[in-house]
């Protein structure tokens, strides 16, 4: 795989201000700002340019939840002025405009059609919008640029560790072999997970435990409830919850709490052949003895 050169540039040198970010040879342009520096923006070339853009901010009513909101501007500026004045919730603000002015109205709106799908397929955020934006016809070839468009924001996005797009659920496990699955076994429930681009992935037709342990914190019961709602994990008759589809964690320890309904230690719950991941993380980076003269 051919690497990719992303600039992150920090508009007021501040890591918490504005940034802007731009994949080399392509025209794409991310503007990524809080919500009180949208008069910063405003002086901006993209803000007057057409786009796509994402409000994201905390829900005070439910812990760890955030809310989004997607939409599209030609040019962006307006549609953000009027958001600030009747949507409260956002705090940040994810916009992605073409640096050559090029990206058309009917493209835009695909691309905001398009953000919204994966979003809600993806169950990260609670939506704002009112009504589910639609896929407008274009052009075969107006749907290959606009589909190169979108990869771009998902690397973007990735690259920033904003997960609001990435899927729960996994379609990469084919060829996995015995030697790279880790199992885990809790009460009458027992799981298995593959270590795919650096994402921990739970399998298809593993188990978990069936109630989350009192001591489980908030942000473990909304994971569970967001994977039961993705219709992931789901009942079964043996009075656990199965996975009906790989899904993907950020980390062993989220992969294992959702198994165990509490906080864990996924590197030393997760065991292939008797070892932790710990245990063979060691091994692996196990230093060599130095040479004595």
């Amino acid at each position: 795989m051919s690497g990719k050169l992303i600039r992150l540039f920090l508009v007021d040198g501040k890591p918490e201000g504005m940034k802007t970010v731009e994949i080399s040879n392509m025209t794409i342009l991310g503007t990524i700002f809080p919500r009180t520096a949208l008069d910063m923006f405003s002086k901006r070339d993209a803000a007057s340019r057409p786009g796509v853009y994402m409000l994201l901010g905390p829900d005070v009513n439910e812990a760890n939840q955030s809310i989004l909101y997607i939409g599209e501007g030609d040019p962006v500026l307006p549609r953000l002025k009027s958001h600030a004045g009747k949507k409260d919730f956002w705090t940040y603000a994810i916009v992605f405009t073409s640096k050559d002015d090029y990206l058309t109205k009917t493209q835009i709106k695909y691309l905001e059609a398009e953000i919204y799908t994966l979003a809600k397929t993806a169950h990260r955020a609670k939506l704002d919008n009112t009504q589910e934006p639609t896929h407008p016809n274009i052009s075969e070839v107006d749907r290959a640029e606009v589909n190169h468009f979108m990869v771009a924001i998902k690397l973007i996005l990735s690259a920033l560790g904003i997960d609001i797009l990435e899927p729960r659920t996994s379609n990469e496990t084919i060829g996995i072999t015995d030697r790279e699955i880790y199992e885990l076994t809790v009460k009458n429930a027992k799981a298995q997970m593959a270590i795919i681009d650096n994402k921990y992935v739970v399998l298809k037709g593993s188990t978990a435990v069936a109630k989350e342990r009192k001591s489980a914190p908030p942000s473990i019961i909304k994971l569970r409830q967001d994977l039961i709602d993705a219709e992931i994990m789901v009942p079964n008759d043996e009075g656990t919850f199965i996975f009906q589809k790989d899904a993907n964690f950020n980390s062993p320890s989220y992969a294992a709490a959702a198994i165990v309904g509490g906080s864990a230690n996924g590197q030393i719950m997760w065991k292939f052949n008797g070892k932790s991941l710990k245990e063979l993380e060691r091994e692996k980076n196990k230093e060599e003895e130095p040479i004595e003269d």
